[in-house]
């Protein structure tokens, strides 16, 4: 095994990314090796490089859907052995505090951080992780669909089931319903037995959200978004909207399409620092005590909701929507093409070593 690797590395905030010949990692005694077999690349790693303070130390490879072979394992590591495909959890958490023992390790009191942003992540041809960041993958699902479903499919699976709380006869507006999140959350809502109405924007985006199954297709840029929800639904409204997107426009619109004791799951990020607008937006608490509505803020997921996605996608529950899969140099440019909204569902990178 070399001792050297390829990976695209950031120098500074603002900086390209670079593609270099960078040190292999060495395993701590509590982490494990692994080789990047697959790696999504997403709209969370576009703001990240884009958003002032995120990255804590430079120079940083970026990357945190990854899914590959663990080759070393550490001196301490009990779980994991060498051979065992894994993908991984995106928070470095503590392990031991109330929250991380409830099973709500994503809102960790004691963080360590991110992959891929206070640690080295998997846009290379190798990564170290923590022993207890990895999820084993099971026999038949690849490398690129592990990595994708770690993120992507795992995030709706916890936003339609612990937050929306989707069920058979349930109603639920998806916006940003093209994207690599979007197109997955639809999926899941119907896997729950919602009927889903999808918006999004552009004839391209729309007639790709119709290939996945939507009920209903709305478009973003042919009027008010929830007159066009209210209509759809005779009047009554949502009883959920998971908002991917969640700018001020999309948020207020979200509030207006739910019907009574209708949930509204924030799922997006819009951060000011990429955007140029402030994503606030103003909640009335008389509409919202007397129609009995909620606010949710669906902060990715736990351990045990990957696992579980991942065996979705083995038994073919959900289908991984992968339209593009790129090697590790032509990322920058995807990174691009994302950043603009030209992508279709997730794409995702896959290593060459």
């Amino acid at each position: 095994m070399s001792e050297t690797m390829q990976a695209l590395v950031l120098d500074a905030f603002g900086a390209p990314l670079r593609l270099a010949q960078v040190p292999r990692p060495v395993p701590g005694v509590n982490e494990v090796l692994v080789r990047v077999g697959a790696c999504g690349v997403g709209l969370t790693v576009v703001n990240l490089l884009a958003t002032p303070g995120r990255v804590d130390r430079y120079p940083r490879i970026p990357g945190h859907e990854i899914a590959g072979e663990v080759v070393a394992v550490g001196s301490e590591v009990r779980t994991i052995r060498p051979g065992t495909r894994v993908t991984n959890h995106f928070y470095i958490t503590c392990g031991q505090c109330a929250n991380c023992r409830r099973g709500r390790e994503t809102l960790c009191l004691a963080p360590r951080g991110n992959v891929g942003q206070n640690r080295d992540g998997g846009y290379a041809e190798y990564v170290t992780l923590p022993e207890r960041n990895v999820v084993a993958i099971p026999d038949g699902v690849s490398d690129v669909d592990a990595a994708v479903a770690s993120d992507a499919i795992a995030t709706p699976f916890h936003a339609c089931v612990k937050e929306a709380g989707l069920g058979p006869g349930d109603s639920v507006l998806v916006i940003g319903a093209a994207g690599g999140v979007g197109i997955h959350m639809i999926q899941m809502a119907r896997l729950c037995g919602a009927r889903v109405i999808a918006a999004d924007v552009g004839a391209e985006k729309l007639d790709f959200v119709r290939t996945v199954g939507a009920d209903v297709i709305v478009d973003g840029a042919a009027g008010d978004l929830a007159q066009q929800v209210q209509a759809a639904t005779s009047g009554t409204g949502v009883d959920a909207v998971i908002d991917i997107v969640a700018s001020r426009t999309t948020l207020a619109a979200a509030l207006a399409a739910l019907a009574p004791g209708g949930r509204l799951v924030i799922i997006g990020a819009h951060p000011p620092a990429v955007y140029g607008e402030d994503p606030s937006f103003s909640v009335d608490p008389i509409r919202f005590l007397h129609r009995g509505l909620e606010i949710h803020a669906s902060r990715y997921v736990t351990l045990a909701e990957i696992e579980r996605t991942l065996e979705l996608v083995r038994d073919g529950k959900v289908r991984p929507i992968v339209s593009q899969v790129v090697a590790l140099a032509e990322v920058p440019a995807l990174h691009e093409a994302i950043r603009a909204g030209r992508t279709l569902g997730r794409v995702a990178m896959v290593a060459s070593g």
